[in-house]
């Protein structure tokens, strides 16, 4: 007799992902205690690139987001169609891998899963919904709040994944009144303005205690204006050392960041710094849905338990009330027994 492979449970499922997440939680493990072992027992300082985790780390990931859409998918579609659902977008990301659609490796092995993992998810929410449409609001906003947060966890997969993944970062040498282009990036910067000035009380041979470079300029978008913006360069002569402030732009659909490198004062030239990282809000918004489904479910559950606990003092009232009425139903029978012995 052959053996069947068993149908996906809600059980075999659960053990699935708990046996995988403690894989990946193993392999960061011992990434961040190699470094220390080699310390004490070599004395050698090692550090380990993030590469080295993501080597390591993208396969079991790869299988606990494939568990995930199993789990979406257990008692709301047909058993017999979800190991093909799901086996189809694990084929389709190994096929993404082999021709390269993206040019990027992590996100073709990636997106396929991860985009079949967020339909699930949603087509979880509508069934759910569909077939309870009789639940308490309570229910709904707990059932919900769950699917919420995976919601969040793909989006922050996803926003690792494709800002990582597709950022650009570019140098350029610019002076005052000139507008230069960043190799890569569809912005170019205009410098309208560097001025100097010191700051500060006097520090020994020093007229001020810091010296600051403030540059002024103009982004424009594909030639169009988009927005003005401002960095400094500063010196700090009382503690030695130069540091900067930089620009940041958080758009709908990318981050735009500027800081300078170095200055030239007698150019009027400046290095600056471009780095365009698109997707960006995946993450942040995949935190952010994270919160607010942990903070519905612990409010929910709090509910739930804070009603149980009435339903509970009320069900011992009414069998302290039946007790008491029961003893004294019997001590009327015992008077009533005690009067015919008389």
């Amino acid at each position: 007799m052959k053996n069947k492979i068993p149908y996906p449970t809600s059980s075999n499922t659960m053990l699935a992902a708990v046996v995988t997440f403690l894989l990946l939680a193993t392999i960061i493990t011992m990434g961040m205690l190699t470094p220390l072992i080699a310390k004490l027992t070599t004395g050698i300082e090692l550090s380990l690139e993030p590469e080295y985790f993501n080597d390591r780390t993208a396969i079991p990931v790869a299988i606990l987001i494939l568990i995930l859409s199993t789990g979406m998918l257990v008692g709301y579609a047909d058993r017999k169609y979800i190991y093909p659902i799901v086996g189809a977008s694990a084929a389709l990301s190994i096929v993404f891998t082999v021709f390269s659609p993206f040019g990027n490796m992590p996100m073709d092995i990636s997106l396929p899963i991860l985009i079949v993992a967020l339909m699930a998810t949603f087509y979880r929410i509508f069934k759910t919904y569909s077939n309870n449409k009789n639940a308490t609001a309570s229910a709904n906003i707990k059932k919900l709040s769950a699917h919420v947060i995976h919601i969040g966890i793909i989006l922050i997969l996803l926003g690792i994944i494709l800002s990582s993944n597709m950022k650009t970062e570019s140098s350029a040498v610019l002076g005052t009144g000139q507008t230069g282009s960043f190799e890569g990036q569809h912005y170019q910067l205009k410098i309208n303005s560097m001025d100097s000035y010191y700051s500060g009380e006097a520090f020994r041979n020093n007229p001020a205690s810091s010296y600051t470079t403030e540059i002024d300029f103009d982004i424009y978008k594909n030639g169009n204006y988009f927005k003005s913006g401002q960095i400094n360069y500063i010196t700090d002569f009382k503690w030695g050392q130069t540091y900067t402030t930089t620009y940041i732009n958080r758009g709908l659909t990318e981050e735009l960041f500027i800081a300078p490198r170095a200055i030239d004062e007698s150019k009027g030239e400046i290095d600056l710094y471009m780095r365009t990282v698109p997707f960006i809000n995946c993450l942040w918004g995949g935190m952010y849905l994270m919160v607010i489904g942990i903070i519905a479910l612990l409010v929910t559950d709090r509910k739930t338990d804070t009603k149980s606990g009435i339903s509970g003092i009320s069900n011992k009232t009414n069998e302290g009330r039946y007790d008491h009425m029961l003893e004294q139903e019997i001590e009327k029978r015992r008077a009533k027994r005690a009067k015919g012995k008389r």
